[in-house]
This record gives C-alpha cells, structure tokens and sequence, in this order.
C-alpha cells in the first residue's frame, strides 16, 4: 500500500497569497488544505491530522497566534511555521522560543518555500538520523565532560535547548545578510556547546562553517549554516525542547 502523504494546513486570508502557496508547492508529494480563518481552521485540524501549519498572523477573526496557542494546548504532532510579513527581529526570536519551527518573512522566493516546507515534512527532522543515538550520546557527554554527574549535563542541556532559538534567529540573520563576522560569532559558539552535549557530527560541521565564516566564503558558509541549524533544531526537538 502507497504510503499516505503529509497534509500541510494552510491559513491564510489573502486569496493571492494562497494561489501563490499552492502553485508553488503543486507537484510536491502533499496535500494542501487552504482556509482563511481561524473558524475554518480548527475544523479542519480537528478533522484532519496535519504534519504542518503554515499561518499569517494577521487574520480577519482574530491572530495565527491564537492558533499556535490553540495547537499547543491540544499537544499535537505538528511542527508550525509562522509566514508573514509583519515580523521584526524581536518577535521572530519569541515565536521560535516558543516552539515555531521556522519563520518566512512575505515575500519569501518559491525555492525559500519549497526547502522550508520540504525540510518541516522530513520525518524524522532533517539531521537526526545522522546523530548518535541520543541516551548513548547523552550518557558519553555527561562522563565525559560533567564528570559522570548526570544531573549536571541535564540541567546544562536544558540552558541549551532554551537558547538554540535564539541563536538560530542570529545566524538567520547573519546569514540572510551576508554577515561573516556575526555567523562566526554564532557557530563558534555552538561548536563548543555541541561538543559538550556529545553532537560530535554537529560540532565538526559547526567548524567547517566557522572557518568559511573567517575566510568571507559566504555561498558555502551559507550552505553549511543550513545544514547546521536543521541538525540542532533536530536536536532540540527530539529532546523535546
């Protein structure tokens, strides 16, 4: 039997706007369901089991705010992905501390869609199944580095999925402007944090980047970033952050 395709929840006011996601992602294997309110909304994810919400914030009966806050207290499986053009810097770093897996700034390109939208249905999240297995990596770490104190690693695990969001917002934005100095800044940093939590694969990757960062070679520092910030959203993610 074909294995069922991921339904990815579009809401969405404005009628260009939706002709533009659906042209966009047509030929992708994936159902959309369009709506343009927070009513038909919630009909149809009480109706359907969705891999994804795409959502504009500005709607007629009300915010997509109240819709993440909605999905949240139902605890669903879905990652979430704010998409409007009414989001600053600061509000961008609250909405990915509170759980949104990406935000797209309108107008976003159709290739930004696509990789976004392609990465948020990969199951599981892009770059975990190149990790280790998470309790073996764990337990190394905390020998490792902690001294065996388990508790110890723990609790600096926790600071560290508190924290991911918001730097994956800066190197966002260091890499969206072509900001070298500022992206070494951010992976540098996560390159020792991720050898403290065992990510070997990550911390090496964060490496190559950093030293793409130093020498300004910016299409392959942007690259790398990419592959960076899926693999410690994974992370986040499977340890439930």
């Amino acid at each position: 039997m074909p294995e069922p395709v991921p339904r990815v929840l579009l809401l969405e006011d404005d009628g260009l706007a939706r002709h533009f996601v659906r042209e966009a992602l047509d030929g992708m294997a994936l159902e959309l369901l369009p709506c343009a309110s927070l009513a038909e909304a919630r009909r149809l994810l009480s109706a359907h089991a969705v891999a994804l919400v795409l959502t504009d914030l500005h709607l007629p009966d009300g915010s997509g705010l109240d819709l993440l806050r909605w999905l949240q207290e139902r605890g669903g499986d879905c990652r979430t992905v704010v998409f409007s053009g009414g989001v600053d810097d600061g509000l961008r770093q609250r909405l990915l501390a509170q759980g949104v897996w990406r935000v797209l700034r309108k107008p976003v390109s159709v290739g930004d869609l696509i990789d976004c939208v392609e990465q948020a249905l990969a199951r599981p999240p892009a770059g975990l199944q190149q990790e280790r297995r998470p309790d073996a990596a764990d337990a190394g770490a905390a020998a490792q580095y902690f001294g065996g104190d388990r508790a110890l690693y723990e609790a600096y695990r926790g600071m560290c999925l508190k924290q991911f969001p918001i730097d994956v917002a800066e190197g966002d934005r260091a890499a969206d402007h072509g900001d070298a100095p500022a992206l070494y800044r951010v992976v540098h940093n996560l390159k020792s944090v991720l050898t403290l939590l065992g990510q070997e694969r990550s911390a090496q990757l964060a490496h190559s980047v950093e030293s793409h960062a130093a020498q300004g070679m910016l299409p392959p520092m942007r690259a790398g970033w990419q592959q960076l910030r899926r693999q410690v959203l994974a992370y986040r993610i499977w340890h439930g952050g």
